[in-house]
């Protein structure tokens, strides 16, 4: 049997400093938000060389706080992979926008690029790939070919 998730590889090479950082939030008890949170948006923000970062609890958020960002909401379409996990489609009914949905091709596993040109049209504000299976989407190709740039 392939487990769905199996990080046992990853945490040992880091398992030290994990559970120092564990550690640290148990003694704390700040469980949300706290020094932490800080010190960790702190240091992606460096590494990243942005002015800000900020977490939050969970992928779905994030892609609100995206959706939200670019001004998308009701009357927009928001073209999205109909095999991605049920968030993906959330995150756009939660802005008020519609889910546009395009299968994907069957060889990459990525949205069809060909479909996902026909389902551009005058309500389209954005199409929110996935990378999925540990596939990154062709984020090259799909700007390219779907949004002129």
């Amino acid at each position: 049997m392939i487990p769905f998730i199996d990080f046992q590889n990853q945490y040992s090479t880091i398992h030290e400093e994990v559970n120092e950082a564990i550690q640290r939030v148990l003694q704390s008890q700040f469980f949300i938000l706290g020094p932490e949170t800080e010190a960790f948006e702190k240091e992606l923000a460096d590494y990243l060389g942005s002015k800000h970062v900020v977490t939050v609890n969970s992928g779905t958020d994030a892609l609100i706080f995206a959706l939200r960002i670019l001004e998308i909401g009701p009357g927009d379409e928001v073209i999205t992979p109909a095999n991605s996990f049920i968030a993906t489609a959330l995150a756009i009914t939660e802005v008020g926008a519609t889910p546009v949905f395009v299968d994907i091709n069957p060889d990459t596993y990525e949205l069809d690029i060909d479909q996902t040109e026909k389902k551009i049209s005058s309500r389209t504000k954005a199409i929110l790939p996935v990378h999925l299976y540990g596939l990154p989407a062709n984020i090259v190709a799909i700007s390219k070919n779907c949004t002129g740039t």
